[in-house]
């Protein structure tokens, strides 16, 4: 068991021995190198931060005095307003100097600085309340005393400097030193981690490679089909043993099935052939049933509409009857033709509006049709009798039974791939069952017995499924609808003949 797990971790140990080792000798250098470089940065910003304060120190005494003297010489509002500016950042630096800046034994020096900056501050307020006050004498002779302690503290800022230069001019060298040194080790650590990485990775890197390649290229051989040749197996004592002997017994399994699958060809090749058979048969069953769904004509309708037609001409007079008897002439002239054709949309468009000429001239005002067409769209191609059916069903299920006037709205619009054609009727609407039924090709085909044809919609659904190729209803036929509000049904009629199958009559 031990050999086991020997075998196991022998590759990884020593991998993870040359990392952990390189990862150790590289961190102990980059962390070496930052700390002093740290350091190094650490005191180099004091120095300048120092100077930094020490100039602004000066920098708003001078500016103090400036405007000062304008103020009591000239009385401007501008040059009181600069003072007063100056007079603020001093005082914060009068503040904050003692615990802002740290000199050891130069700290007495400081805080002169600090008690005559505020006896300063203290001067030149008094002569801008003299000045203000209009008492001459005393503005002056404040404004005397406030020259005379900004220029010791001028001297006493010089003799700070002074020290401050001899200060860090030595710590500065004692840097320079210790970085002259740590740039000489990290340099050496550097070289010696280097080569000692070098000699790790070579040397494992083919101890580990070695069995790995000749293992690959038995590999390549037995890609090549080649699974007769003798394969290499090492005696490193590693996982490099597993992996010869796991595949060399994937070759022999590679050999024992490939066996096999010369025996299941020819069964495979006989059930190819054999689903290729059911596939045309399908084909064909669809076929027929497409035929038997396009052969269907009630004759009741004429029948009820031609009575109307005479009833009509008995009434009102040729003219009418004579229009409301082309319609009905035309419209089944048009359903008389040939079913399986591909017409215009234009054609289908008039054939509706034939119909609901019919229709309109029967209940006059009780309804009305209104249409929106997209000329870009009439000469797609698509089945004959194919909108009738849906505005029919429209009107029979929607309007024939409305109280009030009702309206059917077609809608036709070229998209970039589909021609969409939407019907809207303000109707009695439909639950969501029904809805589910038609979108399921559930719906009850007996509901077509009333219409013209004998078409109902899940027969033109299927017609336009079979001829286009369309799986999935839902990419045909959407339907948004609300018992009592009316139905909106939209069709996505695809552009082109690409997807329209080769349907032939027997």
């Amino acid at each position: 068991m031990n050999k086991e797990i020997f075998k196991f971790l022998g590759i990884r140990k020593r991998l993870i021995i040359y990392f952990l080792f390189t990862i150790f000798l590289l961190t102990s250098t980059s962390f070496f190198s930052f700390y002093t470089a740290k350091v190094v940065i650490n005191n180099t910003n004091s120095i300048i931060n120092d100077y930094i304060y020490l100039n602004e120190l000066k920098y708003n005494i001078n500016g103090l005095m400036t405007e000062l003297e304008k103020y009591l010489t000239t009385a401007s509002s501008e040059n009181l307003l600069n003072y007063y500016n100056y007079y603020n950042r001093l005082q914060e630096i009068s503040n904050q100097i003692s615990r802002t800046l740290e000199y050891d034994n130069k700290l007495l020096i400081l805080m002169d600085i600090g008690n005559m900056l505020d006896e300063l501050l203290r001067e030149t307020d008094k002569a801008v309340l003299a000045k203000r006050g209009r008492i001459s004498s005393r503005y002056i002779s404040n404004f005397q005393r406030s020259i005379e302690i900004s220029e010791y503290i001028n001297q006493y800022y010089d003799k700070l400097l002074d020290s401050k230069l001899k200060t860090e001019s030595e710590r500065y060298q004692n840097i320079n030193k210790n970085m002259s040194f740590v740039t000489y080790l990290s340099f050496l650590t550097i070289i010696i981690s280097i080569f000692l990485s070098l000699y790790i990775a070579i040397m494992s890197t083919y101890r580990l490679t070695k069995p790995i390649s000749d293992l690959s290229n038995s590999a390549e051989k037995v890609a090549k089909g080649h699974f007769d040749i003798e394969i290499y197996k090492p005696n490193t004592g590693d996982e490099t043993d597993i992996l010869a002997g796991a595949f060399i017994k994937m070759v022999d399994s590679i050999k024992n099935y490939i066996n096999e699958l010369k025996k299941q060809a020819e069964v495979e090749k006989r059930l190819k052939e054999q689903e290729l058979q059911n596939i045309k048969m399908a084909s064909l069953l669809k076929e027929a049933e497409l035929k038997f769904l396009q052969s269907q004509i009630n004759p009741h309708f004429l029948f009820n509409t031609l009575n109307a037609a005479s009833q009509l001409a008995m009434i009102e007079g040729s003219d009418k009857a004579s229009e409301f008897i082309e319609n009905i002439a035309q419209l089944f002239r048009y359903n008389l033709k040939n079913i399986d054709d591909l017409v215009p949309l234009r054609d289908e468009i008039e054939h509706v509006k034939n119909y609901m000429g019919i229709l309109k001239m029967r209940f006059g005002n009780r309804i009305e049709f209104f249409s929106d067409i997209d000329e870009g769209a009439l000469d797609v191609k698509v089945p004959r009798i194919t909108l009738q059916p849906i505005v029919e069903n429209a009107y029979v299920h929607g309007l024939q039974n409305l109280e009030r006037p009702g309206e059917i709205h077609l809608n036709v619009k070229s998209m970039k791939e589909n021609i969409i054609i939407e019907i809207i009727d303000n109707g009695m609407g439909m639950d969501e069952d029904t809805i589910q039924k038609i979108l399921l090709s559930a719906t009850d085909e007996r509901l077509s017995k009333k219409h013209v044809t004998g078409i109902g919609m899940n027969n033109v659904l299927e017609r336009l499924e079979i001829l286009f190729d369309i799986q999935d209803r839902c990419e045909l036929i959407s339907i948004e609808s609300k018992l009592g509000y009316g139905t909106k049904i939209t069709l996505r009629i695809p552009k082109g003949n690409s997807r329209i199958k080769d349907v032939k009559v027997c």
